[in-house]
This record gives C-alpha cells, structure tokens and sequence, in this order.
C-alpha cells in the first residue's frame, strides 16, 4: 500500500500545482498513479514477448502461396498491420530467426487480428499461425470460424491444433522461433468472394494457471505429467515442475460464479474507492 499511498499523493501534489484543468485530467492523473503503484506492486509478472507487430517496415513475407500469390490478391503493407485481400485458402512464409526475443516460460500464443468481407463470410474465416523452432518442431495454432471483426484470440503453447513435424526434440523451443507461417482457411465461405484480413499483432503471453497444468486445460491430471515427460512444462524435465505437477495434482480451478469479483477485482474496486475520495478532496482545487 505504500507505493499506492505515495502515487496517489504525488498525484494529489500535482492537482495542487495546477497542473490539472480539468476533473478529466484529474482523474486520468490519479488512474496513471494507480497503474503504476500497481505495476511496482507486481513487478514480478512477465512481459509480453512480441513476435512481431505487422508495423511498415518491421514485417515482409519471404514467400507467398495459393490465393495470396494470385494476381487478384492486394497485399497491402499498411503502418500498424499487414493486411491481405483476397479469395480462398492463401498463407505465407516468413524468416524470423534472430528477431524474436527469448520466449521460454510463456503459455499462451496471443493473436490480434481482423478479419472483414461480405455477410457470408461471418463465422467462417479461420486464421492460422505456425511457428517453427530452430530443430524443426512446426505447431499450428488455429482459430477457425471466425466472426467479422476484430479478435484478440489465444491459444496455450503445449496445446497447438495439430503438430505437423516434432522436430528432434519435443515440444516448441520459444528461445529459438525461426520461422513463421501465417495462414488463411475461409471455411465454409470458400472462394465465393474477397474477405480481408488485418493482421494487428502476435505475441507469447504468460496466463496464470494452476501449478502443475502444463497444458493449460484448468485441471492437472495425467496429461499434465505426458507434458512434463515430454520436455513441455516450463523448465523442461526439471525436479521443480515434476513436484509442481506432484503437489496440484487431481485440483481443477474454480468455475466462475454469478457476477462474484475475484479478489484482484475486488482490491482494485476498494483501492479505486481511495483514489476517488483524494480526488474530491482535491476536486474544489481543480479549475473548470
């Protein structure tokens, strides 16, 4: 709570100053005070690991096939996505190695994209990611029948849709992701006609789960333990994961209940509580 305290008044000093014209700018000071008491709070908690941002400049495939190659297709390297226009399966091929920080320890494979086209493509477009590791393990993360719109779509890293080569050692590598595939599947839409899809960002994300869930189903049983032996918990093979693994085994989490908070919601709505009470104390200080 010291860390908030003294956000929180550092915050309150600066609406003393007269450096906020406004409630508004009032309250967005005492939100930046508590994200970053929070953020000191938790510093512990891992970084995203982005693969890459789809920015102008940053992203260019090596290799174009099937619709995407075609001459009807518009690639369009746009400034904060890379976009595609086209009709039918297409995928891509792209060199990554040496530009992706070290990964190892992240869960989930986090996908920010949109997808656009006519009605009948509503719940049919599939994207599709591959990586690919430095001894050749391919795992292909799909997300298929998709609606219209933007996604923010993950998937657990032990936990691909289907492996298409293991490689000489199991699981995927996340420190050594050579190569990239991105990947199209229309569905049930077929080549009826042109849909477009935005590809915003990818990254490896940390989800929080049971210790010992190496596959990230909510439950640790004995497919958690084929992950271990297979070298895809964590810390491959490691005493530590095999006695995480030991210790949660048979727990499941929790289902959510009715609109219950969770104890983070519920600390965040009571420090929320404190932020509001300084600022209307501060509120009569503040020039309209």
């Amino acid at each position: 709570m010291g860390a908030l305290n003294s956000e929180l008044d550092a915050a309150a000093r600066r609406i003393d100053e007269g450096k906020a014209t406004s409630m508004k700018q009032a309250t967005i000071y005492f939100a930046a005070a508590m994200f970053s008491a929070f953020a000191a709070l938790n510093g512990a908690a891992r970084a995203d690991v982005l693969i890459t941002s789809f920015d102008l400049g940053t992203y260019t495939e090596n290799a174009l096939y099937a619709s995407w190659a075609a001459p009807t297709a518009i690639i369009d390297y746009g400034d904060e996505s890379y976009n595609v226009t086209a009709a039918g399966y297409g995928s891509n091929w792209t060199y990554i190695e040496g530009r992706v920080p070290e990964g190892a320890g992240e869960t989930h494979l986090k996908l920010d994209v949109t997808l656009e086209g006519p009605l009948a493509a509503d719940g049919h477009l599939g994207p599709i990611i591959t990586l690919v590791d430095a001894d050749g393990t391919r795992n292909n993360y799909a997300w298929y029948g998709q609606l219209l719109g933007n996604h923010v779509l993950t998937l657990p890293i032990t936990s691909p849709t289907w492996v298409e080569a293991p490689g000489t050692t199991s699981g995927l590598d996340l420190n050594h992701i050579n190569h990239m595939h991105l990947q199209l599947d229309p569905g049930g839409f077929g080549s009826a006609g042109q849909y477009t899809v935005r590809w915003n960002d990818l990254s490896l994300i940390t989800v929080a789960g049971l210790p010992g869930d190496f596959n990230n189903d909510s439950r640790v049983d004995g497919q958690d333990f084929l992950v271990w032996q297979r070298g895809g918990s964590p810390a491959p093979l490691s005493a530590d994961d095999l006695n995480a693994w030991k210790t949660g085994f048979g727990t499941a989490a929790a289902p959510t209940v009715g609109a219950v908070p969770e104890p983070s919601t519920l600390g965040l709505l009571t420090l929320a509580s404190v932020a509001m009470c300084r600022q209307r104390r501060c509120a009569g200080r503040v020039r309209r």
